[in-house]
């Protein structure tokens, strides 16, 4: 399978009624593997739904954003249209920049992962 970075087409980020962060995504057409969430604390975070397959949740909401820095994981939750189709825990790692080798996910800059859709 090819490496692909994609933008996420829609996504929203949800507090459960005891603290859990949900991440509601559109559905991904394969099984998650070893899937993590990269995030600095600002406005931008990655999903590595698999090694080949990673998503960019562009722009975190200011109100979640301090809740996210403290959490250890969210449970991604991946829906076609008002369905849910899977969900699952994924690793939450905070790192400070996102990430300091673009290379690792095949982009160069920010610039260039606007233009992947």
């Amino acid at each position: 399978m090819a490496n692909k970075v994609r933008l996420a087409n829609n996504f929203v980020v949800a507090e459960g009624e005891e603290g859990e962060i949900y991440i509601f995504i559109d559905a991904c057409k394969d099984k998650p593997q070893n899937p993590r969430v990269i995030y600095d604390g600002k406005d931008h975070a990655i999903f590595l739904h698999s090694p080949d397959d990673k998503i960019i949740l562009d722009y975190i909401h200011p109100e979640v954003r301090e809740k996210l820095r403290h959490s250890t994981g969210v449970v991604m939750v991946e829906t076609i249209l008002e369905n849910i189709k899977d969900s699952y825990v994924a690793d939450l790692q905070i790192v400070d920049n996102i990430p300091v080798d673009w290379s690792k996910i095949g982009l160069k800059s920010w610039e260039e992962a606007a233009l992947v859709k």
